[in-house]
């Protein structure tokens, strides 16, 4: 009797245990320690669930004492995986086809370079390839992003290049952004602070044009036993989203499930909306490289308020040989009319 109870009650406890790690906000610990970590990877827990289920259950074949104990375990991790893939499935895992860019589209590259890991020459080529309108490049230097304008430059594509570096020598401690001639002038604004651990860059238009703001974002990674600068960088990176006319792009560091509770709805970070889950691609990771995208983790992101409608986002998966750890995303914008 006893037995059975204990077994009963670790049971529930292993229940409850992965229904908080499949979706923590049911109690808002999704930017809590170690829950924060737990969720960030869908993909990969849900395959290592289903993986120990087959185990256990074959275990089972052999271990008859333990049969209805190991059953009830690797029921509970096939549900578990279930879970997690179809959290996946409805973000979506793959509408990668970007329509050709008309008279009034964006077009937003955002690329963690892995501090200057990257080339010149590959980033201006994936730029130039795309027609990119905004390039975000977290952990690429001043040197680096004048090195990709010079490059465009040649190719009759004319940027102005804005680098803020919290610590010299450290190219990780950069984030650099190129904005095209065709949305005019802009100037930066350092009067809304900035992110603690590495730089973001926050961009105003300059000749009264109706251009966007834009902001490149780079935050702390969640790896501190209480990520406390994490959430205040993702505090600060929501309250950027409180006008009409934003775009936002970069590495947050963060999935959906982490950006949950920052605005009115998942996908949402105040008034921005995601890219990647508006196209059905927000299951796709962005990192690392060396994982298959629906393992990694998806903490890329090009989020833009509603005055503006993606009309394609991809994940470059292609890019994966280029030196970065992550891969770059391309989004497509129109203005909602």
């Amino acid at each position: 009797m006893l037995r059975r109870t204990l077994a009963t009650l670790g049971a529930l406890v292993l229940a409850g245990a992965l229904a908080l790690a499949a979706w923590p906000q049911l109690l808002g610990l999704q930017r809590g320690p170690v829950a924060a970590l737990v969720v960030s990877f869908r993909g990969a827990e849900g395959l290592v669930a289903l993986i120990a289920a087959v185990v256990l259950t074959l275990v089972d074949f052999v271990l008859h004492r333990l049969r209805r104990g190991i059953g009830v375990v690797a029921l509970l991790l096939v549900a578990f995986a279930v879970a997690e893939g179809g959290v996946l499935v409805v973000r979506g895992i793959g509408a990668p086809d970007v329509p050709t860019a008309q008279q009034d589209d964006l077009t937003v590259l955002s690329w963690n370079t892995l501090g200057d890991s990257v080339s010149a020459q590959e980033i201006a080529r994936v730029a130039a390839e795309n027609r990119a309108t905004v390039v975000a490049l977290p952990e690429t230097t001043a040197d680096r992003a004048r090195q990709v304008a010079g490059l465009l430059a040649g190719q009759g594509l004319r940027y102005t290049v804005f680098t803020v570096s919290q610590q010299a020598g450290i190219p990780a401690r950069s984030t650099s952004v190129l904005v095209g001639a065709a949305l005019g002038r802009y100037r930066r604004v350092a009067s809304l602070g900035d992110t603690a651990g590495v730089p973001s860059v926050v961009l105003d238009p300059a000749g009264g044009q109706n251009a966007p703001r834009i902001v490149a974002v780079h935050t702390t990674a969640p790896y501190e036993p209480d990520p406390v600068h994490w959430r205040a960088d993702l505090a600060w990176a929501a309250a950027r989203c409180s006008g009409r006319n934003v775009l936002v792009a970069g590495d947050f560091n963060a999935t959906l499930d982490h950006l949950d509770g920052l605005g009115t709805g998942g996908g949402q970070l105040r008034t921005c909306r995601d890219g990647a889950l508006a196209t059905r691609n927000a299951g796709v990771g962005t990192w690392p490289t060396s994982l298959p995208a629906l393992v990694g983790t998806p903490i890329d992101h090009v989020l833009a308020t509603p005055n503006w409608r993606f009309t394609g986002f991809r994940v470059l998966a292609d890019e994966d040989s280029s030196g970065s750890d992550h891969r770059p995303v391309l989004a497509r914008l129109r203005p909602a009319r």
